[in-house]
C-alpha cells in the first residue's frame, strides 16, 4: 500500500502552500489558517513514528522542527505552541504546530475540541496575497534561525 504522503511529496515544491525544504523535511502552510500562523512540517522519511527513523537523522529532524516552531512563535507571539505528531489518519512523520493564544477555543483543549466546520471555515483560508506573505515571513525567520 502507497504512502498518500510520500506521493505528494514528489511534487511538494508545486504546492502553493510549500514554503521551503529543510534537510529532514519540508515546511507548509496549513490551508486553514483558524490559528493563525499553522504550519505543517513533513518528515522526508517515511516512517509512522520517530523511533521508526535512524538516530542521527531523528535528532536534525527534532531540531529543524523545533526551529520551525520557534520562528512561528517569534513572528506571531503566541501564549503558547502546540506541537502534534499524530499520524492516525496518514502514517508519515508529519507535526501540526499551532501557534495558540488565550481564548481561541471556547475551553482550554486540544484544537480538535473545535467541529470541522470550524477547524476548516474557508473563511480562514488565505487569499493568494495573504498566503505568499505568511510563507515569505515564515520563510525569512526561519533562515533567520538557522544562520544564528
Amino acid at each position: 500500500m502507497s504512502c498518500k504522503m510520500c506521493e505528494k511529496q514528489k511534487n511538494i515544491k508545486d504546492d502553493p502552500y510549500f514554503i521551503m525544504e529543510l534537510e529532514t523535511g519540508y515546511v507548509i502552510l496549513g490551508w486553514f489558517q483558524r490559528f493563525k500562523g499553522y504550519t505543517v512540517f513533513n518528515c522526508k522519511e517515511h516512517g509512522p513514528e520517530l523511533h521508526n527513523l535512524e538516530h542521527s537523522f531523528k535528532i536534525k529532524h527534532l531540531e529543524e522542527m523545533s526551529i520551525v516552531a520557534e520562528a512561528i512563535s517569534n513572528i506571531f507571539k503566541p501564549d503558547k505552541m502546540n506541537y502534534e505528531l499524530l499520524g492516525n489518519g496518514c502514517p508519515h512523520i508529519h507535526w501540526h504546530l499551532y501557534p495558540r493564544v488565550k481564548g481561541d477555543t471556547p475551553i482550554v483543549s486540544s484544537v480538535y475540541q473545535l467541529s470541522n466546520e470550524e477547524l476548516f471555515d474557508e473563511s480562514t483560508r488565505p487569499n493568494e496575497e495573504q498566503r505568499e506573505e505568511l510563507k515569505e515571513k515564515i520563510k525569512n525567520e526561519i533562515v533567520r534561525l538557522l544562520l544564528k
